[in-house]
């Protein structure tokens, strides 16, 4: 370790000592004499003492450099009977998740893998994930987590930058095939997990390793040279720009995030729902909670919205992790009787938009919301612990005295995406309501020294914003817009790049799609900007997903005309609207925009139903081949 992070662990102990020592005199006296001049800072008190548990946890860890694989084999000797998974109505007990990690830990200890090298796997969620996983780091071996959703070139250069010597693949013909296409090109062993499709001596048999490996543990000395800054595992970003990068989730953060189900005051009792992909950061951070606090989890290999509440009241569920649009999916489930029985006293995730938050928490009768924001790549978080719709956290003077890695929102330009400087060429902070980049302090313990992402250090120092406020800070930039309001609570406004600038004005998709989304027939919608031949800028589309057995009709297309009539601006209406009957989304429920915006709304490339904004007709009238040139001579 380098005297830098000595240095840093020091910090990051200083912090977690900070929030436990101060609790008492902040919600004591100091409280009550100052909550008649500042009423926010009552928010304040509820998040510290929220966060005082994952403060001190992530602390205590830090300075015993407990890592994340000693948390599990800690719960495995504290309940070695308690069922750590449930996956398609079996139950996997701590030892039994043990036991098979032991295995695959002593077939890739014979490997003669290097520290820098990693594991690639390629499964489905799964128990032959969760173990695999786990054996990997009783090794202190990398593991490559693949999107089971990728193929082709963008699956070669995720194996190729991750320095994987070995793939492991789960079951599923998708899978095989998505390896079998590629074999030949990437040049390191694949192992396939049960029976194989085909007698191909390119491929080996991972259950026949398993069978004949030992169930023994692995002296927690092969680990030795591991601490909290070292890599657990590669998280890949979606590719928006680019390939996907190998995202560094190192020990302390993954501690970090999986300490947030302390939060809800987790239990080993508890029975935790995690449908999201485990390759994602938030589905693993379901995965690890769990084995950390000695609880159970429930899991599918692909999460269903009609069976949601099913496996809830079924397996007695108590916290559910969510993610961008799983909950406007359950939302859309007909309703029933049995809505509000169930055992869940919380949801806990990211991306749960304003405008269901409400809704879903009245009909379904979820007693909590804790949302939160962050990114794999990124050097810290914000939290909402509060409970108030919509807010994704909190940025207060009080709070950003505390933290070692403080957030702010920075004015910036929208078409560039870069922060506005003034006369000093420093960052000029938004007022209140105002839509800013949000910028997060480099935490000690995502030191970047040694890089954000695997490879190349450019691609790290693109992230970084240097001499923000002063001469040599530096912050992380998560590329997204957002808005406090006077209370600080902190709310998503847009991704930066997905706000579009039509005549002369900013238009956030975001705010576009909740506003539609508002109307009974839609159950999802995707806004982008488009170019428009002879206009400046991007006009507004919207790709709209109708709820089921629901059609396009004369009525829908008025109720749409005169929706956004009354709610949006004019510039911000979309003029061409788009109706698909299923939503381009990643493995993690994010809108897929980029080829939307390239199809555009030329009929002769676009298959689905498209009708552009007349405000002659006032409503949206058909755009197809003999009015694409009618529509690009109206008044837009």
């Amino acid at each position: 370790m380098t005297k830098s992070e000595i240095g840093n662990r020091n910090r990051n102990r200083t912090f977690g000592t900070e929030i436990g020592n101060r609790m008492s005199e902040i919600a004591g006296l100091s409280f009550l004499a100052w909550r008649t001049m500042f009423p926010w800072i009552k928010y304040d008190i509820q998040t510290l003492k929220k966060l005082k548990n994952v403060g001190q946890q992530v602390n205590d860890d830090i300075m015993n450099n407990r890592l994340l694989i000693d948390h599990f084999e800690a719960s495995v000797k504290r309940f070695p009977k308690r069922t750590y998974v449930i996956y398609e109505d079996r139950c996997y007990s701590y030892e039994y998740v043990n036991t098979q990690a032991c295995r695959v830990a002593n077939i890739v200890s014979k490997w003669g893998l290097k520290q820098e090298d990693s594991v690639s796997i390629l499964v489905h969620n799964s128990p032959d994930f969760i173990w695999t996983f786990l054996g990997l780091s009783k090794l202190g071996i990398i593991a490559t987590l693949l999107n089971t959703n990728v193929r082709g070139e963008t699956l070669i250069n995720a194996i190729d930058v991750t320095d994987t010597k070995a793939v492991i693949v789960g079951q599923g013909e998708d899978l095989y095939d998505a390896v079998y296409e590629i074999v030949d090109t990437i040049g390191v062993p694949v192992y396939l997990i049960g029976p194989s499709p085909s007698a191909d001596s390119r491929f080996q048999s991972w259950d026949s390793l398993m069978m004949q490996s030992s169930p023994a543990d692995i002296c927690t000395s092969v680990r030795s040279h591991i601490d909290i800054y070292s890599p657990v595992c590669y998280i890949f970003t979606s590719g928006t720009t680019g390939l996907p990068k190998a995202a560094i989730a190192r020990q302390g953060k993954l501690i970090q995030w999986a300490a947030l189900f302390l939060i809800m005051g987790v239990t080993p009792d508890d029975v935790i729902y995690d449908v999201l992909p485990f390759y994602h950061g938030v589905g693993l951070v379901g995965m690890l909670g769990a084995a950390i606090e000695g609880c159970s989890m429930l899991t599918r290999k692909k999460f269903s919205a009609h069976n949601f509440w099913a496996d809830c009241r079924k397996h007695k569920v108590t916290i559910v992790q969510y993610i961008g649009e799983l909950c406007r999916y359950v939302l859309a489930v007909p309703e029933h009787p049995k809505d509000g029985i169930h055992n869940v006293r919380s949801f806990i995730g990211n991306g749960l938009r304003q405008d269901i938050w409400t809704p879903l928490q009245t009909r379904f009768k979820i007693p909590n919301i804790v949302e939160f924001f962050g990114a794999s790549e990124g050097t810290g978080a914000v939290v909402n612990v509060c409970n108030r719709p919509g807010a994704v956290g909190r940025i207060s003077p009080l709070l950003n005295r505390l933290d070692p890695a403080p957030k702010f929102l920075v004015k910036y330009d929208v078409v560039t995406a870069i922060p506005l400087r003034d006369k000093s060429g420093r960052c000029m902070q938004v007022q209140i309501g105002e839509p800013g980049l949000f910028l997060c302090g480099i935490q000690a313990i995502n030191s970047i020294e040694r890089g954000l992402y695997k490879g190349n250090m450019e691609m790290t120092e693109k992230k970084i914003v240097r001499n923000v406020f002063k001469e040599g800070d530096a912050y992380f930039n998560f590329g997204d817009s957002m808005i406090l309001d006077k209370d600080y609570f902190l709310y998503f406004h847009d991704r930066v790049g997905d706000t579009f600038r039509w005549k002369g004005e900013n238009v956030s998709t975001t705010e576009v799609a909740n506003i539609m989304t508002a109307l009974p027939f839609i159950i999802d919608v995707n806004v982008y900007g488009i170019t428009v031949p002879g206009h400046d800028g991007r006009a507004g589309m919207a790709s709209i997903i109708l709820k089921d057995k629901e059609e396009i009709s004369v009525d829908k297309l008025n109720a749409i005309y005169n929706h956004l009539e009354q709610k949006l601006p004019k510039y911000a209406r979309p003029i061409v609207i788009r109706f698909e009957r299923k939503m381009r989304t990643t493995g993690t429920f994010k809108n897929q925009k980029g080829d939307l915006m390239k199809e555009g709304f030329d009929p002769n490339i676009v298959p689905d139903p498209m009708y552009y904004l007349s405000t002659e007709a006032k409503t949206y009238v058909p755009l197809d081949k003999g009015s694409y040139h009618h529509m690009l001579q109206s008044k837009l």
